[in-house]
């Protein structure tokens, strides 16, 4: 379902939280002797929107009124707003052994006898703030593959 936000994104001040550069998340996988790609399960769905904010998601159908209850695509701070859960979520883990951009998550080992342990403290941390990946989208233990359209 597609629904038009233009009216909701002009109201709505734009949150500065700073995206993480895409070049620097590519660079540092490029550096990493194995990584895991991973995707969380419907993405900006995990979220749940604060109740005073759903009814500015509002749509219409023929079967009736209705609003989001988690977060949709196509708001205007929806890459911010989720960048900032996984900095929360990730944070024991960011930059050590953990990118991410927006929805991406690449976890990265220097030696690839630390992959496992390290992708067991992902799926803890993950699992901790009750968020969910989707396995057929994942990529495990890979020594090259694609980042952010880029062959690491």
């Amino acid at each position: 379902m597609c629904i038009d936000f233009t009216d909701v994104n002009k109201a709505c001040p734009k949150d500065d939280f700073l995206l993480t550069k895409i070049n620097n998340v590519v660079d540092d996988a490029a550096n990493s002797q194995m990584m895991s790609l991973l995707d969380y399960f419907s993405g900006y769905h995990q979220i749940w929107m604060r109740k005073e904010d759903e009814e500015k998601t509002n749509f219409t159908t023929p079967f009736g009124t209705y609003c989001f209850v988690r977060m949709p695509e196509g708001l205007k701070n929806v890459a911010q707003t989720f960048s900032r859960m996984s900095a929360v979520v990730l944070a024991p883990q960011l930059r050590r052994n953990i990118l991410a951009y927006v929805d991406d998550i690449v976890v990265v080992s220097t030696h690839k006898e630390n992959h496992v342990a390290d992708l067991a403290e992902t799926f803890a941390n993950l699992r901790k703030a009750n968020l969910s990946l989707n396995p057929e989208k994942c990529v495990f233990g890979v020594h090259k593959e694609k980042v952010l359209g880029c062959l690491v």
